[in-house]
């Protein structure tokens, strides 16, 4: 079985734990990440989705980011 995905990191932590603590009308969303309690504004962006494995999510789960880069 496949899975529909959208994934936000933590560019302050590398967190995977990010939320969507707010979602307005005009397209403002307020991201909050659950680790360092960081919160940020964006404005004019929408979400994704991707349709991945059942094996693929769990290699994403299980994926640690290193610090100061981005995986490819």
């Amino acid at each position: 079985m496949d899975n529909y995905v959208s994934v936000i990191f933590c560019k302050r932590c590398g967190s995977r734990y990010v939320d969507i603590s707010e979602w307005s009308e005009r397209g403002r969303v307020i991201f909050h990440c659950r680790s360092c309690d960081y919160r940020e504004e964006v404005i004019g962006f929408t979400l994704g989705r991707a349709n991945i494995s059942n094996r693929e999510l769990q290699q994403a789960r299980d994926t640690v980011p290193k610090k100061g880069s981005y995986e490819r």
